[in-house]
């Protein structure tokens, strides 16, 4: 019983470690962070960004994107596209931003944005202990689950998901 119950603990800790790994306070002006709860967010107001499966996509609000000739969606020169997923399984509960996709050169985080340079970058996520890897175009920050994608024209934010139960979308 003692080892039923101790292979139980475990893996509960295991599953549901996730987004309990927190990352500094990013002191940022956009509406989500990486790995929020969103079970409560009425995303009403919201664009929804389509095709996504096994998640939803939302364009931040003020970000609307046009409709091509053929009825697709265009991203804004300028947004941000929260995605939206369950956490840390695909098979959890609750509902967490997973992905962040920033093109807005206005949004910051970490004193960072799209008009910081690869050095300022760089530093900043190394002073918050990120691992970095680079070539001339693109930098990735991780740490943990956590990966930052940073180039010239666009910043992807992103929490690793597992799918322990294989579920196809």
């Amino acid at each position: 019983m003692k080892r039923i119950l101790l292979i139980f603990l475990i893996s509960f800790s295991i599953f549901t470690i996730g987004c309990n790994t927190k990352l500094p306070n990013p002191n940022t002006n956009l509406e989500y962070w990486i790995c929020d709860n969103v079970d409560n967010v009425n995303w009403e107001n919201h664009q929804e960004k389509y095709g996504l499966f096994g998640g939803s996509e939302y364009y931040g609000l003020g970000y609307t994107p046009t409709i091509g000739k053929d009825n697709e969606q265009i991203d804004p020169e300028y947004c941000v596209i929260y995605t939206v997923t369950k956490y840390p399984d695909y098979s959890s509960k609750n509902s967490h931003i997973t992905r962040i996709v920033i093109t807005d050169p206005n949004i910051e985080f970490y004193g960072i944005s799209l008009n910081s340079s690869f050095e300022e970058i760089k530093d900043v996520m190394k002073d918050i202990g990120f691992e970095i890897e680079e070539n001339e175009n693109i930098i990735r920050a991780s740490k943990g689950k956590f990966l930052f994608v940073f180039t010239n024209t666009r910043i992807i934010i992103s929490v690793g998901v597992t799918n322990k139960l294989g579920i196809i979308f």
